[in-house]
């Protein structure tokens, strides 16, 4: 059984190994697949991806690049977490704004197949912070969070939404444990998604900024005790 559930390398991509592990790794990392301050090594990604251990090496060179992951010698490799109070703050002020703007949006020319799914999504959260299950409520948010996106109907805010949210999703653990944030996350998802469907503009708005602004200050309730 595989340890870290990683997708599976293309063998008829013409992408060069490294490039295919490397993409991989990275949409796990966001996607909180890899949970931040988890230690990876080259022969157990290698292992995994059913590869050499040169691209895995390979790639955790460019990852390491982009901070989204640390070698340290002879401690190994880790999951790169927060690094400082202003990478916070920076991402989440564009976030409040953004998220805003899109639930306005959304809620003004979401479809009925989207409405649907917003619910759908809402309950799944439920079950899954029922069992505890955090790897599960991210790729939940996530996808409740483009169908947001989508629904929104433009593409430029879509794309600095991803940008974002990508970088944000490596918070969330930090978020989720903050005593009594599960809880709170739910609540917040499902006044939002009823805002929205509801056709509620300004409604929608205000709980997409009230919901970024609560995580907002989850993250860095965590962040100061941990770097107390």
């Amino acid at each position: 059984m595989s340890k870290f559930n990683l997708n599976s390398i293309d063998s008829y991509s013409y992408e060069p190994l490294r490039k295919q592990v490397y993409n991989v790794l990275r949409e796990a990392i966001l996607k909180g697949e890899l949970m931040i301050g988890e230690k990876i090594t080259e022969m157990e990604i290698a292992d995994e991806l059913n590869v050499s251990r040169t691209p895995v090496r390979e790639a955790f060179r460019m990852l390491e690049q982009e901070e989204l992951i640390n070698i340290i010698p002879q401690q190994g490799v880790f999951i790169a977490g927060i690094e400082t109070k202003k990478e916070i703050d920076d991402i989440f002020q564009l976030r409040t704004e953004l998220e805003g703007l899109a639930a306005f949006l959304a809620a003004k020319k979401i479809n009925e197949e989207q409405k649907t799914l917003l619910k759908e999504y809402t309950k799944e959260l439920e079950n899954c912070i029922a069992n505890d299950d955090q790897r599960g409520c991210i790729r939940v948010d996530i996808a409740f969070h483009r169908i947001i996106k989508e629904a929104s109907n433009n593409r430029w805010l879509e794309k600095f939404l991803d940008t974002l949210f990508e970088q944000a999703t490596r918070f969330r653990h930090s978020s989720f444990s903050r005593q009594g944030r599960m809880q709170e996350f739910l609540s917040e998802h499902m006044e939002l998604a009823e805002a929205i469907n509801s056709g509620d503009a300004d409604k929608a708005r205000k709980c997409a900024e009230d919901h970024i602004k609560a995580a907002w200050n989850s993250i860095l309730t965590v962040f100061k005790k941990e770097n107390n």
